[in-house]
């Protein structure tokens, strides 16, 4: 068991510490608790207690798993949970989460690994082997952008939006990709403010001059710089002023107790 991440088991009483590693993951979730404050974290219970449900799991228990888990955030500092379904059961990790960081470079990726695309948990490590061979390939950290039949799906770790004359872009739901809690608030904040939202299927190339965004819950929304043999992109000048106003969304997790 690690020192920096122990780990605890759930059972209907709550989580307690277990000296034994995460086994399989069968299914995951995580979110990120910036002093004492989380962004949609119903949202989150809401995803992984449907992946839950989907392999057959209780979607109660799974929603009562997360709800503790979020209680059960330190109050100072940038923390990340995450919840897992293995063989053995929910177990979770309170990790510590990155500095923030509002900047990324994207890489078209050289090969799709996901194996269960729509259900977050099984694919993690795989994709972040993904992520680690195109930074070694890159000779710098880069996330890799993952395409089905040519068109954009999603980063590696992260959803893809995208600007283009004011409207903003999302990856079609025909299209195998996570659904991400984040990118769904950043829609439900654009259509509030009268933002037209199309969903497509676009290759690459149909993203040259586009302001591109990654967005995840533990590193917010990051603009896309550079896309490594890809399109040319836009500065990403709405990053600052859409980051400010997912933070103002924050609410403090002990409001997981009401």
């Amino acid at each position: 068991m690690s020192a920096e991440q122990p780990v605890r088991a759930w059972s209907a009483g709550g989580f307690a510490p277990v000296d034994e590693p995460v086994g399989a993951t069968i299914a995951a979730d995580s979110w990120l608790v910036a002093d004492g404050r989380v962004l949609a974290w119903q949202r989150h219970q809401l995803r992984f207690a449907d992946a839950v449900a989907e392999v057959g799991g209780d979607r109660l228990d799974a929603m009562a798993a997360v709800r503790s888990a979020v209680e059960l955030a330190p109050g100072e500092g940038r923390w990340s949970p995450r919840v897992d379904l293995t063989p053995a059961g929910i177990r979770l990790r309170m990790r510590p989460a990155p500095a923030p960081s509002e900047r990324v470079e994207v890489v078209t990726a050289a090969r799709d690994p996901r194996r269960a695309p729509l259900r977050k948990g099984p694919d993690l490590e795989a994709l972040q082997a993904l992520l680690e061979d195109e930074s070694a390939r890159a000779g710098r950290e880069v996330e890799p952008v993952l395409c089905s039949d040519g068109v954009v799906a999603e980063g590696s770790r992260s959803a893809l939006l995208w600007w283009q004359g004011g409207v903003l872009h999302v990856p079609a739901p025909r299209i195998p990709h996570m659904a991400s809690v984040t990118a769904a608030v950043i829609a439900e904040l654009a259509r509030l403010d009268g933002i037209e939202l199309r969903q497509v299927a676009a290759r690459p190339d149909e993203l040259e001059g586009a302001e591109v965004w990654l967005a995840n819950a533990l590193r917010g929304i990051r603009g896309v710089t550079s896309w490594h043999g890809g399109p040319e992109l836009a500065t990403p000048s709405r990053v600052d002023a859409w980051r400010a106003r997912l933070d103002a969304l924050r609410i403090p997790a002990t409001a997981a107790r009401s």
